[in-house]
Protein backbone atom coordinates (compact mmCIF):
# COMPACT_ATOMS: atom_id res chain seq x y z
CA UNK A 1 0.00 0.00 0.00
CA UNK A 2 1.73 2.76 -1.47
CA UNK A 3 0.43 6.73 0.25
CA UNK A 4 1.87 9.93 -1.57
CA UNK A 5 1.79 12.57 0.71
CA UNK A 6 2.57 16.43 1.20
CA UNK A 7 1.43 18.79 3.80
CA UNK A 8 -0.33 16.74 5.94
CA UNK A 9 0.39 15.23 9.36
CA UNK A 10 -2.79 14.08 11.50
CA UNK A 11 -5.04 13.54 8.39
CA UNK A 12 -3.19 10.15 7.85
CA UNK A 13 -4.45 9.12 11.43
CA UNK A 14 -7.92 7.93 9.74
CA UNK A 15 -5.93 5.75 7.37
CA UNK A 16 -3.48 4.17 10.06
CA UNK A 17 -6.37 3.23 12.33
CA UNK A 18 -8.45 1.60 10.03
CA UNK A 19 -4.92 -0.54 8.76
CA UNK A 20 -4.33 -1.13 12.37
CA UNK A 21 -7.49 -2.92 12.75
CA UNK A 22 -7.48 -5.11 9.46
CA UNK A 23 -8.27 -8.48 9.80
CA UNK A 24 -5.72 -9.64 7.41
CA UNK A 25 -2.37 -8.31 8.21
CA UNK A 26 0.21 -9.23 5.24
CA UNK A 27 0.53 -6.01 3.78
CA UNK A 28 3.27 -3.41 3.82
CA UNK A 29 2.20 0.57 3.91
CA UNK A 30 5.03 2.61 2.03
CA UNK A 31 4.77 5.85 3.30
CA UNK A 32 6.42 8.69 0.68
CA UNK A 33 7.09 11.42 2.78
CA UNK A 34 7.70 14.70 0.38
CA UNK A 35 7.66 17.45 3.38
CA UNK A 36 10.42 19.20 4.03
CA UNK A 37 10.34 18.09 7.90
CA UNK A 38 9.70 15.89 10.27
CA UNK A 39 5.63 15.91 11.18
CA UNK A 40 5.08 12.35 9.60
CA UNK A 41 7.23 11.13 12.14
CA UNK A 42 5.48 11.02 15.60
CA UNK A 43 2.22 9.87 13.78
CA UNK A 44 3.80 6.85 12.11
CA UNK A 45 5.41 5.94 15.69
CA UNK A 46 2.19 5.33 17.25
CA UNK A 47 1.91 2.52 14.78
CA UNK A 48 5.07 0.95 14.56
CA UNK A 49 4.50 -2.89 15.86
CA UNK A 50 1.02 -2.96 14.73
CA UNK A 51 2.06 -3.40 10.95
CA UNK A 52 5.09 -3.36 8.53
CA UNK A 53 5.83 0.38 7.68
CA UNK A 54 8.15 1.75 5.49
CA UNK A 55 9.13 5.77 5.57
CA UNK A 56 10.58 6.80 2.21
CA UNK A 57 11.65 11.07 2.23
CA UNK A 58 12.19 12.55 -1.49
CA UNK A 59 11.98 16.07 -2.36
CA UNK A 60 10.73 15.58 -5.73
CA UNK A 61 7.17 16.69 -5.67
CA UNK A 62 4.56 15.22 -7.92
CA UNK A 63 1.85 12.22 -6.59
CA UNK A 64 2.46 9.91 -9.57
CA UNK A 65 5.75 10.50 -8.83
CA UNK A 66 6.14 9.89 -5.44
CA UNK A 67 3.78 6.69 -6.05
CA UNK A 68 6.24 5.05 -8.15
CA UNK A 69 8.94 5.60 -5.98
CA UNK A 70 6.71 3.95 -3.42
CA UNK A 71 5.75 0.64 -5.86
CA UNK A 72 9.81 0.30 -6.79
CA UNK A 73 10.07 -0.58 -3.14
CA UNK A 74 7.29 -2.67 -2.41
CA UNK A 75 7.74 -6.48 -1.63
CA UNK A 76 4.51 -7.33 -2.52
CA UNK A 77 2.45 -8.85 -5.50
CA UNK A 78 -0.57 -6.55 -5.42
CA UNK A 79 -0.24 -2.51 -5.33
CA UNK A 80 -2.87 -0.19 -3.84
CA UNK A 81 -2.47 3.62 -3.85
CA UNK A 82 -4.12 5.24 -0.94
CA UNK A 83 -5.12 8.64 -0.44
CA UNK A 84 -3.47 9.87 2.76
CA UNK A 85 -6.86 10.79 3.74
CA UNK A 86 -8.88 7.81 3.31
CA UNK A 87 -9.73 4.76 4.88
CA UNK A 88 -11.21 1.65 4.73
CA UNK A 89 -13.58 -1.23 6.41
CA UNK A 90 -11.71 -3.91 8.24
CA UNK A 91 -12.86 -6.53 6.58
CA UNK A 92 -10.92 -4.89 3.11
CA UNK A 93 -7.87 -7.79 1.82
CA UNK A 94 -10.84 -10.37 2.71
CA UNK A 95 -13.04 -8.49 -0.21
CA UNK A 96 -10.00 -8.55 -2.13
CA UNK A 97 -9.93 -12.26 -1.87
CA UNK A 98 -12.80 -13.06 -2.79
CA UNK A 99 -13.04 -10.93 -5.73
CA UNK A 100 -9.82 -12.32 -7.49
CA UNK A 101 -11.42 -16.48 -6.32
CA UNK A 102 -14.76 -15.11 -8.02
CA UNK A 103 -13.27 -12.63 -10.95
CA UNK A 104 -9.66 -13.40 -11.56
CA UNK A 105 -8.50 -10.05 -13.51
CA UNK A 106 -5.04 -8.14 -13.39
CA UNK A 107 -6.56 -5.19 -11.67
CA UNK A 108 -9.69 -3.89 -9.89
CA UNK A 109 -11.01 -1.43 -8.79
CA UNK A 110 -14.52 0.08 -6.24
CA UNK A 111 -16.32 3.05 -5.21
CA UNK A 112 -15.87 6.00 -3.03
CA UNK A 113 -18.58 5.64 -0.19
CA UNK A 114 -19.41 7.09 2.84
CA UNK A 115 -19.67 5.38 6.13
CA UNK A 116 -23.63 4.85 5.12
CA UNK A 117 -22.77 3.24 1.88
CA UNK A 118 -23.52 6.09 -0.19
CA UNK A 119 -21.69 7.22 -3.44
CA UNK A 120 -19.42 10.19 -2.91
CA UNK A 121 -16.48 11.71 -5.31
CA UNK A 122 -18.59 11.66 -8.56
CA UNK A 123 -20.13 8.50 -10.34
CA UNK A 124 -20.19 5.15 -10.28
CA UNK A 125 -21.49 2.15 -12.15
CA UNK A 126 -24.21 0.64 -10.19
CA UNK A 127 -23.70 -3.01 -11.31
CA UNK A 128 -20.13 -4.76 -11.25
CA UNK A 129 -18.94 -5.07 -14.77
CA UNK A 130 -15.66 -5.34 -16.62
CA UNK A 131 -13.32 -2.62 -16.46
CA UNK A 132 -13.12 -0.94 -20.16
CA UNK A 133 -11.98 2.04 -22.73
CA UNK A 134 -16.02 2.74 -22.46
CA UNK A 135 -16.37 2.05 -18.85
CA UNK A 136 -13.25 3.46 -17.32
CA UNK A 137 -14.69 6.81 -16.80
CA UNK A 138 -17.12 5.11 -13.98
CA UNK A 139 -15.47 2.68 -12.07
CA UNK A 140 -12.08 4.03 -11.03
CA UNK A 141 -11.04 5.67 -8.66
CA UNK A 142 -6.90 5.78 -7.41
CA UNK A 143 -7.52 4.47 -3.87
CA UNK A 144 -9.42 1.93 -4.87
CA UNK A 145 -7.27 0.42 -7.57
CA UNK A 146 -5.76 -2.69 -6.60
CA UNK A 147 -3.11 -3.90 -9.41
CA UNK A 148 -0.31 -6.91 -9.54
CA UNK A 149 2.75 -5.78 -8.95
CA UNK A 150 4.15 -7.05 -12.36
CA UNK A 151 1.44 -5.67 -14.71
CA UNK A 152 1.87 -2.05 -13.04
CA UNK A 153 5.53 -2.34 -13.41
CA UNK A 154 5.70 -3.82 -17.29
CA UNK A 155 3.54 -0.59 -18.45
CA UNK A 156 5.87 2.00 -16.09
CA UNK A 157 3.46 2.64 -13.63
CA UNK A 158 1.95 5.94 -13.30
CA UNK A 159 2.73 8.95 -16.27
CA UNK A 160 4.47 11.46 -13.78
CA UNK A 161 3.30 14.16 -16.47
CA UNK A 162 -0.43 13.73 -14.83
CA UNK A 163 -1.70 14.54 -11.85
CA UNK A 164 -1.38 16.78 -8.71
CA UNK A 165 2.45 18.25 -8.45
CA UNK A 166 2.94 16.77 -11.89
CA UNK A 167 4.01 20.94 -13.05
CA UNK A 168 1.62 19.86 -16.39
CA UNK A 169 -1.23 21.61 -17.07
CA UNK A 170 -2.82 17.91 -16.99
CA UNK A 171 -4.14 17.45 -13.44
CA UNK A 172 -6.52 14.31 -13.09
CA UNK A 173 -7.54 11.64 -14.47
CA UNK A 174 -4.13 9.98 -13.82
CA UNK A 175 -5.98 6.33 -12.96
CA UNK A 176 -7.86 6.43 -16.02
CA UNK A 177 -4.35 6.62 -18.33
CA UNK A 178 -2.76 3.78 -16.19
CA UNK A 179 -6.07 1.36 -16.69
CA UNK A 180 -6.10 2.21 -20.58
CA UNK A 181 -2.27 1.62 -20.77
CA UNK A 182 -3.08 -1.62 -18.72
CA UNK A 183 -5.83 -2.65 -21.11
CA UNK A 184 -3.96 -2.14 -24.16
CA UNK A 185 -1.27 -4.35 -22.73
CA UNK A 186 -3.80 -7.06 -22.78
CA UNK A 187 -4.29 -7.18 -18.61
CA UNK A 188 -8.29 -7.22 -17.26
CA UNK A 189 -9.96 -5.16 -15.16
CA UNK A 190 -12.92 -5.61 -13.01
CA UNK A 191 -14.95 -3.28 -11.32
CA UNK A 192 -17.42 -4.04 -8.09
CA UNK A 193 -19.33 -1.41 -6.51
CA UNK A 194 -19.91 -3.40 -3.00
CA UNK A 195 -15.76 -3.51 -2.85
CA UNK A 196 -15.80 0.13 -0.87
CA UNK A 197 -13.70 2.79 0.46
CA UNK A 198 -14.14 5.83 2.87
CA UNK A 199 -13.05 9.45 2.24
CA UNK A 200 -13.82 12.80 3.86
CA UNK A 201 -16.19 14.73 1.40
CA UNK A 202 -15.40 18.52 0.32
CA UNK A 203 -18.06 20.51 1.27
CA UNK A 204 -16.16 24.31 0.75
CA UNK A 205 -17.44 26.56 -1.82
CA UNK A 206 -16.43 25.33 -5.47
CA UNK A 207 -16.77 28.64 -6.58
CA UNK A 208 -13.68 30.82 -4.97
CA UNK A 209 -10.89 31.46 -7.21
CA UNK A 210 -9.01 28.82 -6.16
CA UNK A 211 -11.52 25.84 -6.30
CA UNK A 212 -12.14 27.02 -10.11
CA UNK A 213 -8.42 27.07 -10.95
CA UNK A 214 -8.42 23.44 -9.30
CA UNK A 215 -11.63 22.35 -11.33
CA UNK A 216 -9.92 23.74 -14.53
CA UNK A 217 -6.84 21.77 -13.94
CA UNK A 218 -8.53 18.54 -13.56
CA UNK A 219 -10.78 19.21 -16.35
CA UNK A 220 -7.39 19.67 -18.65
CA UNK A 221 -6.48 16.18 -17.74
CA UNK A 222 -9.39 14.78 -18.98
CA UNK A 223 -9.37 15.91 -22.58
CA UNK A 224 -5.33 15.28 -22.47
CA UNK A 225 -6.21 11.46 -21.13
CA UNK A 226 -8.81 11.03 -24.15
CA UNK A 227 -7.06 12.68 -26.99
CA UNK A 228 -3.83 10.71 -25.87
CA UNK A 229 -5.78 6.93 -25.93
CA UNK A 230 -7.59 7.76 -29.65
CA UNK A 231 -10.76 8.44 -28.46
CA UNK A 232 -12.40 10.40 -30.97
CA UNK A 233 -13.55 13.64 -31.15
CA UNK A 234 -17.30 12.51 -31.07
CA UNK A 235 -16.53 10.47 -27.92
CA UNK A 236 -15.52 14.20 -26.53
CA UNK A 237 -17.54 16.33 -27.81
CA UNK A 238 -20.44 15.54 -25.34
CA UNK A 239 -17.92 16.42 -22.32
CA UNK A 240 -17.29 19.78 -24.11
CA UNK A 241 -21.33 21.04 -24.49
CA UNK A 242 -22.55 19.76 -21.20
CA UNK A 243 -20.52 22.51 -18.91
CA UNK A 244 -21.24 24.81 -22.11
CA UNK A 245 -25.09 24.01 -20.95
CA UNK A 246 -23.93 24.54 -17.98
CA UNK A 247 -22.71 28.30 -18.40
CA UNK A 248 -26.03 29.11 -19.98
CA UNK A 249 -27.74 27.66 -17.22
CA UNK A 250 -26.12 29.25 -14.61
CA UNK A 251 -26.09 32.51 -15.81
CA UNK A 252 -29.43 32.84 -16.41
CA UNK A 253 -30.66 31.56 -13.07
CA UNK A 254 -28.33 34.37 -11.26
CA UNK A 255 -25.82 32.09 -10.23
CA UNK A 256 -22.46 33.75 -11.53
CA UNK A 257 -19.74 31.39 -9.56
CA UNK A 258 -21.17 28.49 -11.26
CA UNK A 259 -21.47 30.00 -14.50
CA UNK A 260 -17.52 30.94 -14.42
CA UNK A 261 -16.81 27.39 -12.99
CA UNK A 262 -18.57 25.41 -15.70
CA UNK A 263 -16.85 27.66 -18.08
CA UNK A 264 -13.32 26.92 -16.65
CA UNK A 265 -14.51 23.28 -16.96
CA UNK A 266 -15.05 23.75 -20.47
CA UNK A 267 -12.00 25.83 -21.27
CA UNK A 268 -10.04 23.23 -19.26
CA UNK A 269 -10.96 20.20 -21.63
CA UNK A 270 -10.41 22.01 -24.66
CA UNK A 271 -7.17 22.93 -23.67
CA UNK A 272 -6.37 19.55 -22.45
CA UNK A 273 -7.63 18.11 -25.72
CA UNK A 274 -6.02 20.09 -27.75
CA UNK A 275 -2.27 19.87 -25.64
CA UNK A 276 -2.70 15.65 -26.19
CA UNK A 277 -0.24 13.90 -27.82
CA UNK A 278 -0.80 11.89 -30.45
CA UNK A 279 -3.36 8.93 -30.05
CA UNK A 280 -2.23 5.69 -28.36
CA UNK A 281 -3.20 2.69 -30.89
CA UNK A 282 -4.34 -0.77 -29.42
CA UNK A 283 -0.87 -2.19 -30.14
CA UNK A 284 0.80 0.19 -28.12
CA UNK A 285 1.92 2.66 -31.27
CA UNK A 286 1.60 6.24 -31.46
CA UNK A 287 -1.28 6.71 -34.53
CA UNK A 288 -1.94 10.21 -36.12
Amino acid sequence: MVVATLGRSHELSALLHSLATEEHRDFELIIVDQNPDDRLVPVLASFVGLMTIIHLRTDRKGVCRARNLGAAQARGQWLMFPDDDCWYPPDLFARIGVLRKEHPADFYSGRAADTLGQTIMGDFAAEAIPIEPATVWTTLIEWMLVVKRSDFDAVGGFDIAIGPGSDTQWGAYEIQDLALRLLSAGRKGWYDPAFTGHHPEDHSDQTTPAAVAKIRLYSTGLGYVMRKHGYGFGDYLPRLLRPLTGVVVYAFTGKPGMARRSWNIFAGRLVGWCTAPRPISPDGAPVS
